[in-house]
């Protein structure tokens, strides 16, 4: 394997590692909201909650990204990079725009 593969695994662990904590602080924090901004359905979320540290280690060195990107309409994507609204505003419609996207259950 090359530096370069290697390094992009490396990253990839590293990005695994920190979705994973993040996902379980904002599921212990509030779990509703941290559902609606994950876009886990509430198995997912008991599981996620559940993990021991050495699961999350253990599950954060997959060589995949375990996130997804929630944004894959195309149309969405656009709409929410525009600056048409500005500000608080312009915040308010992505948060409207994106609780239209369905969360994944397990």
């Amino acid at each position: 394997m090359s530096a370069i593969d290697s390094a992009l695994l490396d990253d990839i662990r590293e990005v695994n590692l920190s979705y994973l904590m993040l996902a379980q602080r904002l599921l212990r924090e509030n779990p509703a909201a941290g559902m609606f901004r994950l876009g886990f359905g509430g198995d997912v979320a008991e599981i996620i909650l559940n993990l021991s540290p050495a699961q999350i280690v253990k599950l954060a060195s997959s060589n995949s990204v375990l996130c997804a990107f929630r944004l894959n309409d195309a149309q969405l994507l656009t709409s929410l990079t525009q600056e048409v609204l500005g500000g608080v505003l312009q915040q308010a419609h992505s948060t409207i725009l994106m609780s239209r996207q369905e969360a994944v259950s397990a």
